[in-house]
Parts: C-alpha cells; sequence; structure tokens
C-alpha cells in the first residue's frame, strides 16, 4: 500500500522511510506505518496480516484514528525527555513493547513515523535506519 511518498503530513519522504525499514529489518517484520504531526495522521502501509484483522477498510481506519489520536502526547513528552536529560543526542524515539508487537516512533519535534513491528524485529537498527531517512 505504499504510495508516491510525498506527504501533506511529514516534510521527509513516507516511503523512503517505509522502504529503508523495511530492508534494514526484514519486510517481513513490518506491521503497520503512519507519518504524524501534532494533529494528524497518515496512514503509509499496512501488512495484509493486519488488513484481515478488520472487517474493512473503514473499520481499520476507524481503530488506526483511535491510537493516533494521542500523537500529540510524543511531542509533549519529546521536550520533557529533553530537559530531563540532557543527552547531545536528544530524543529519538518511543518504543512500547507489547504480546504480539513492538510500537515504535521516530520523532522529532514536529514530526514522527509509526511503525508496529514483530516483536522481535531489531528495534535499534529501524530506529537508526528511519532517522537517516528523516533527516535525508
Amino acid at each position: 500500500m505504499p504510495g508516491d511518498g510525498r506527504s501533506d503530513v511529514v516534510d521527509f519522504d513516507a516511503d523512503a522511510a517505509l522502504s529503508a525499514a523495511r530492508e534494514a529489518i526484514g519486510a517481513e517484520n513490518v506491521f503497520t506505518c503512519a507519518v504524524y504531526d501534532a494533529e494528524t495522521f497518515q496512514t503509509v502501509y499496512v501488512d495484509p496480516r493486519v488488513e484481515g484483522l478488520y472487517a474493512d477498510t473503514d473499520h481499520r481506519q476507524e481503530h488506526f484514528e483511535e491510537i493516533h489520536s494521542y500523537v500529540h502526547l510524543d511531542f509533549s513528552e519529546h521536550d520533557l525527555f529533553e530537559e530531563l536529560f540532557r543527552d547531545p543526542e536528544g530524543v529519538r524515539a518511543f518504543v512500547t513493547y507489547m504480546g504480539s508487537l513492538v510500537a515504535a516512533r521516530v520523532v522529532s519535534e514536529k514530526q514522527g513515523i509509526f511503525f508496529s513491528v514483530a516483536p522481535d524485529a531489531p528495534v535499534t537498527k529501524l530506529v537508526t535506519t528511519v532517522e537517516a531517512e528523516m533527516q535525508a
């Protein structure tokens, strides 16, 4: 379901970031991808295994809207953690480990990219790879 790389939400090539992530950690390990800013998100990729969990695209979109309705918090947390932990490289990502997936959000001050990936996927490699694409 990749598109043309253009997005009204972020200023980096979303498809290039997705492609790099799939190559870096294995395409079979990437379940979903979405880009976002503080107000909105755009779905970039949904693996057929995930698509099959929903009755139709409208149900999936409704669930994704629920998931991504809190993305604005990433930017507040980004600022908070940068203030509390004065690491010279700053805050790069937020990662949540669950039983059947890992949710990884690679962030900058104003935009981010979300991936749900397999629980055993190399998440640090994902973050490093995607960061490079976001900054390209």
